[in-house]
């Protein structure tokens, strides 16, 4: 009976272990994601406005705190940070150029107009996950599980942001 339950409870990690994507399998994803939106001619509407942007919000993020170039969008307790540097233009390194440690996942895709990059550290069990294009930069922390959903999100908000014209 005693080894009836042990090899129950080594079926059940194989099965739930098996479920999860690995590291790089989520990232490859990942990438294929920023990828895809990041070439394409086509970005989400912005439906949200702010002091100097308007931006695309999807609807499950809520509004959490806000200065002239800072967002933090929340989604639940997991929060999503946005900033945004009107100075540095859309094929600008400036954000990538700071990083560090190369962490657990660093990519990054390049045209003529612009620069992105896809960059990951670990952060406990979860990953810390920075995204940008040009002056524009979305980081949160994400778990393995939904990396490339909460990727997907972050991508199109940065695509979508339109910086408001000067009112003379």
């Amino acid at each position: 009976m005693r080894y009836n339950k042990i090899l129950g409870v080594l079926f059940l990690g194989v099965i739930i272990g098996a479920c999860s994507p690995s590291v790089e399998d989520a990232f490859n994803q990942a990438d294929s994601t920023v990828k895809d939106v990041f070439l394409s001619t086509e970005a989400k509407e912005p439906n949200y406005s702010f002091d100097s942007f308007n931006v695309y919000k999807p609807d499950e993020l809520e509004v959490l705190d806000e200065s002239e170039h800072n967002v933090v969008f929340t989604d639940g307790d997991q929060p999503f940070v946005l900033f945004v540097n009107e100075l540095e233009a859309p094929n600008s390194r400036w954000f990538y150029d700071r990083i560090e440690d190369e962490g657990v996942h660093l990519r990054t895709f390049q045209t003529d107009e612009a620069f992105s990059y896809l960059h990951a550290l670990e952060h406990d069990e979860d990953y810390e996950v920075h995204l940008g294009i040009g002056g524009i930069k979305m980081s949160t922390v994400s778990s393995l599980n939904e990396i490339e959903g909460d990727i997907e999100m972050m991508i199109e908000i940065i695509n979508s942001v339109k910086e408001k014209e000067e009112e003379e």
